[in-house]
């Protein structure tokens, strides 16, 4: 595991998509929270972290292109020659990528909260329960988002196809729950869907009236995440490359 660690460290310091995706996380993240924190809304905490609905898109591409990438390049070769416990590898590279996203993702929730409590009407104290729910669990959701998306390229190989499947998982299941008129079927959808269910967390008003509760629905977005990422280290050992 040392050795995989290190080899996986090396190619996280030459190639360039650290130094993008790390601060284009942070950058989404607040530069969308930001406005929404003073837009009015009912639900001010949730508002003020809007952006992790953005950020979890850069999570998830550069978790996918973390490994799918290699597979495109054709580097995976020689990473699994040299290193042919291939969940050794797997595991490291999810470290390391959970190691960013934290970097990039704490201190951006840290400042949409802060300047949604200083800039919005009626935002609750910082040590508020709603408040540190919202902030920490937003932060454990983009870390579940990390691993979804990494289980899924294990699986995929293909960064592209790997993409799409994580994204239309994440924006694409909301978006269909206007189709249906049925509220029952609105609240089955709602509760299985990763992105609806995850981001649950982030409501502070009216927990009672959700299709689940906050952290149920972490829980849900864990689900997936450790389902999606355990399915995707049995294929990548059971396959030949």
């Amino acid at each position: 595991m040392r050795l995989a660690l290190r080899a996986e460290w090396a190619k996280l310091r030459t190639v360039p998509d650290a130094a993008v995706a790390v601060p284009l996380i942070a950058l989404l993240t607040v530069a969308v929270s930001i406005p929404a924190a003073t837009a009015s809304s009912a639900d001010v905490v949730k508002s003020s972290l809007l952006g992790v609905q953005l950020g979890q898109a850069a999570v998830a591409v550069w978790a996918v292109h973390a490994l799918a990438g290699e597979y495109g390049t054709g580097l995976i070769r020689a990473t699994f020659t040299a290193l042919p416990r291939r969940f050794d590898v797997l595991l490291a590279k999810a470290a390391l990528l959970l190691t960013g996203v934290l970097a990039a993702c704490v201190p951006a929730i840290v400042a949409s909260v802060v300047f949604a409590r200083v800039y919005a009407d009626g935002y609750p104290s910082l040590g508020s329960a709603a408040v540190l729910r919202a902030a920490t669990g937003s932060v454990l959701y983009l870390c579940l988002i990390t691993l979804l998306a990494l289980g899924v390229a294990a699986a995929v190989r293909s960064a592209v196809a790997a993409s799409g499947i994580v994204l239309g998982l994440l924006y694409l299941t909301p978006a269909v729950l206007g189709m249906f008129n049925n509220e029952d079927w609105q609240h089955w959808i709602y509760r299985l869907s990763p992105s609806t269910a995850g981001l649950s967390i982030q409501s502070s008003v009216d927990l009672a009236g959700l299709p689940i509760g906050p952290w149920a629905g972490l829980g849900v977005a864990a689900a997936w995440a450790f389902g999606v990422f355990g399915v995707g280290a049995l294929i990548l050992r059971g396959r030949d490359v």
